[in-house]
């Protein structure tokens, strides 16, 4: 009878244990209305309470609620401040030195194949920096394009002037065709774009219409001239304290998935702003193959070269993205 007792209070505690139900902090610096917010993060919570039958639930923390600073989130996540965090890892270049390799202009056509691609480099081994956290995910914005206060009509109209960009390797770029590059939040470019200060920016389409930036252009040069990259981590103590089949199910609703989810979310979104703006009659559009963007791409294996000199295994990053395009764009 004692052996019986004893058997079915294991048996009991098993069962309980197996069906445990765990609640993790969610933050993001983004506004609750934000595209990543809406299009990425609530469609993937979604999948991981659906798959584990809301076993795993989320408490989100949005608008920078458990921290503001863009530049602080991995310190958040890997402290525990929350639990899951978007980082992006442009703001810390020095902790991510692989990642800037999506920064690169006209190596990436769409955010769906570079969200691919950085999930796979992060499978071969090749991003450092991510061993102090539990990585979910990563997944690209839209290439950015050049959007000008008055149209261009060669290459050589860029010569000096001022244009708004992001990292280093943007204002590389721009150097090189001559031109100034001018660190700016989209917010103060529009504003710098209306008083005359500032004569283009480089930019994604989705910022763009946030921003109204549109509004300040008349001539858009569709060259993909890089991108920015987000990453979704975990703290690693709330990972390693989760029970096994938990892990299961949030490796199976992650990684993969959620590049084709952001990547997906984010092309989708660009391709309905675009449509939109080419219906703006003060726009002129200038696509792929035209004179000037073959132009400038005469630019880029300086750029290449710079960068794969300062990175470490920058070469082998590089090789290994211009590999895995191959293998997307011939699927």
């Amino acid at each position: 009878m004692i052996r019986l007792l004893v058997f079915f209070y294991f048996a009991l505690n098993s069962v309980c244990f197996s069906e445990e139900i765990i609640t993790l902090r969610v933050s993001s610096y983004l506004s609750p209305l934000s595209h990543s917010v809406k299009s990425i993060y609530e469609p993937w919570m979604d999948s991981v309470v659906k798959a584990s039958n809301s076993r795993i639930k989320f408490k989100v923390y949005w608008g920078g609620s458990l921290g503001r600073n863009p530049y602080k989130q991995f310190d958040l996540v890997k402290a525990g401040v929350t639990e899951i965090g978007l980082v992006q890892p442009s703001y810390t270049p020095g902790q991510f030195p692989q990642m800037q390799v999506f920064e690169l202009p006209f190596l990436m056509r769409s955010s769906t194949e570079a969200s691919l691609v950085a999930w796979e480099l992060f499978n071969r081994g090749m991003l450092r920096g991510f061993d102090e956290v539990k990585l979910l995910g990563l997944w690209t914005a839209e290439p950015s394009n050049l959007f000008t206060k008055n149209g261009i009509k060669s290459y050589n109209d860029i010569k000096g002037l001022k244009i708004r960009s992001v990292g280093r390797l943007e204002g590389d770029f721009l150097k090189k065709l001559n031109a100034v590059p001018e660190a700016l939040h989209p917010s103060d470019a529009v504003e710098a774009l209306r008083r005359g200060t500032l004569d283009a920016a480089i930019q994604g389409w989705i910022a763009l219409n946030t921003f109204q930036t549109y509004r300040e252009t008349d001539h858009v040069i569709t060259a993909p001239l890089g991108t920015v990259s987000f990453a979704l981590m975990m703290n690693k103590e709330t990972w390693n304290s989760i029970p096994d089949d938990l892990k299961e199910i949030i490796n199976n609703t992650s990684g993969e998935k959620i590049a084709l989810i952001g990547g997906e979310a984010y092309d989708r979104r660009q391709k309905e702003i675009s449509d939109k703006l080419r219906l703006q009659k003060h726009l002129t559009f200038e696509d792929a193959g035209s004179k000037k963007i073959e132009e400038m791409k005469e630019y880029i294996a300086p750029i290449e070269q710079a960068w794969v000199a300062r990175t470490h295994d920058g070469y082998e990053t590089l090789s290994m993205v211009k590999e895995i395009l191959k293998e997307i764009r011939g699927r």
